[in-house]
């Protein structure tokens, strides 16, 4: 029987299957050993999300005690549904979750909305830059891997964008990302970009980056630098930025 395909629409190599198991039995015995049984509550932000049968969906989440992981939300796209807005991509969430179940996947049995950002959600352009973190923690992060830091990179990177701080804000958080991935890109500035501009990106906090001036150049090649190494790293592109400057570009709008 061939195994279930994982929620970004990859099946799992036959060579990855011993090494994924292990990390999952990990997880589930780590949670055991603290008197909770299979029963776990974990803060998560969702990256993605799927339909699954008739009425069910596949999330990707990243938690911030068990890294990357799927979750299967059962009935949710039924009217009514209680725990749909839990399954949104760029929520974040308090989830109870059953660890275990086929390939891994864990089922949410409750939980709350912790924010939906809903500034970023009613304005396209933050909108398509909030998918973008999202997508490119999910394409450079490997599952049952938990970082407090990349998670802490999300949550304050959609902060960031609820609150329109600064339009540095992708290029700042793949950059970031890159580094916490092993892969920065700190000593490597941009052709054409100043390096006082470069170090900012890396280090400057998310508050200081709204008093950094923009300047359009600068931004889309950092911008664009930024994406190709994340696609290079990632073995794809990241649609979400694809998406976003084929619209813009195309429309005439500014970043």
């Amino acid at each position: 029987m061939s195994s279930a395909p994982s929620a970004d629409g990859e099946r799992p190599r036959s060579g990855d299957l011993a090494s994924h198991g292990q990390a999952v039995s990990a997880v589930i015995e780590s949670a055991l050993s603290h008197g909770r049984g299979r029963i776990v509550n974990a803060e998560a932000v969702v990256l993605s999300r799927s339909d699954w049968a008739e009425a069910d969906r596949l999330a990707v989440v990243y938690t911030e005690l068990y890294g990357r992981m799927s979750v299967r939300f059962i009935g949710v796209n039924r009217p009514r549904a209680k725990l749909r807005c839990l399954s949104e991509p760029m929520a974040r969430v308090e989830l109870r979750l059953h660890l275990g179940g086929r390939q891994g996947a864990c089922k949410a049995i409750g939980g709350r909305l912790i924010d939906s950002f809903p500034a970023v959600r009613s304005d396209l352009r933050r909108t398509l830059d909030g998918l973008a973190l999202a997508e490119m923690l999910l394409r450079l992060t490997p599952e049952w891997s938990p970082n407090e830091d990349k998670y802490r990179l999300l949550v304050d990177g959609l902060e960031a964008l609820e609150r329109g701080a600064s339009r540095w804000i992708v290029a700042a958080f793949g950059l970031r990302l890159l580094e916490l991935a092993g892969v920065g890109l700190g000593e490597n500035p941009a052709p054409g970009v100043d390096p006082r501009v470069w170090e900012a990106l890396h280090r400057v906090p998310w508050e200081g980056l709204a008093r950094l001036p923009f300047d359009e150049s600068a931004a889309g090649l950092s911008l664009a630098f930024m994406h190709e190494a994340v696609k290079a790293h990632a073995g794809r592109e990241i649609r979400s930025l694809a998406m976003s400057n084929s619209l813009f570009q195309t429309s005439g709008l500014r970043l």
